[in-house]
């Protein structure tokens, strides 16, 4: 078959069901990752609270893994492409366009008051 040559239905359902499956594979290893650090991460805050206070290394030690836990969570919810999707959608839904509209508005009502104010000032 050649690559310009288009699918047939069948053929096109069959890749795209094998790009679902892909998918949702993905999806529960990271879940699965999620809730391993979740879990790690409530047995360190025990942890945190049985180890007296008097021993400062081991409370470092413990709220450092914390910290990284929390990192390695958030990190592990959305991933490079998630985030670039993520970035486009509020581009498309005028998040950038609203910033424009407020620099224009703005920037156009300086100049407008700067351009009053010269006037009145050379009068």
């Amino acid at each position: 078959m050649e690559p310009n040559q288009p699918l047939s239905p069948d053929e096109e359902f069959e890749t795209t069901l094998m790009e679902v499956e892909r998918s949702l594979i993905k999806v529960k290893e990271r879940y699965k990752t999620v809730q391993q650090a979740q879990k790690q991460k409530l047995d360190l805050e025990e942890r945190l609270n049985t180890v007296p206070s008097e021993d400062t290394t081991e409370l470092e030690k413990i709220k450092e893994e914390i910290q990284q836990l929390t990192i390695d969570l958030e990190t592990n919810l959305l991933n490079d492409q998630d985030l670039n999707t993520l970035f486009w959608q509020g581009i498309r839904q005028g998040l950038l366009g609203e910033v424009f509209w407020q620099i224009i508005r703005f920037g156009g009502l300086g100049v407008i008051l700067g351009w009053l104010l010269r006037t009145w000032a050379g009068k």
